[in-house]
């Protein structure tokens, strides 16, 4: 990372709001010779500092031929973002938080588990306690990434404005 004034990836509860903040989580693999990078839905869990992502797709589509049962996978978030204006020094930026993150995308087979990245995926957006149709599992695959490095940066306004100073 070029600005390690931004750097709050030890931050502990920079990187919890950053995450909670976040409403698409934005994942990419190779495709042959050109990235391929699709925005979805996700849930998180973190057990002993490690996150752990869990989406959901159709059964048919390209994601889930490049996937396959598991596969390395580059993915970002970004956190509340706003438009900064110094009128008095005439230019603009972003304050913003973002999580950069390097794993392995692993397709979840196991039921107990399947139902909980769904559950993962509604408690994020605010909608825990959904009564799920488990009919409608039947026709989606979940896959969980396993976090292996990351960084998270926000601008000094993003930190101000979320209480990480």
């Amino acid at each position: 990372m070029r600005r390690s004034d931004r750097d709050v990836s030890s931050e502990p509860d920079a990187v919890r709001k950053c995450i909670r903040q976040s409403q698409v989580l934005s994942i990419a693999l190779n495709a042959d010779s050109v990235p391929y990078i699709i925005p979805l839905c996700f849930g998180e869990e973190e057990k002993d500092g490690k996150h752990f992502f869990y989406f959901h797709k159709a059964k048919d589509g390209t994601l889930n031929r490049l996937i396959g049962r598991q596969c390395s996978c580059t993915f970002s978030l970004i956190g509340n973002s706003s438009l900064f204006m110094d009128e008095r020094k005439r230019t603009c930026n972003m304050n913003y938080a973002s999580f950069i993150g390097k794993g392995i995308v692993y397709l979840v087979d196991d039921e107990t588990e399947r139902k909980k990245g769904v559950e993962l995926i509604m408690k994020h957006y605010e909608r825990e306690g959904f009564d799920l149709d488990m009919r409608a599992m039947s026709a989606i695959l979940v896959y969980r990434i396993e976090t292996e490095v990351f960084s998270v940066k926000a601008t000094k306004g993003w930190k101000e404005e979320n209480g990480c100073l």
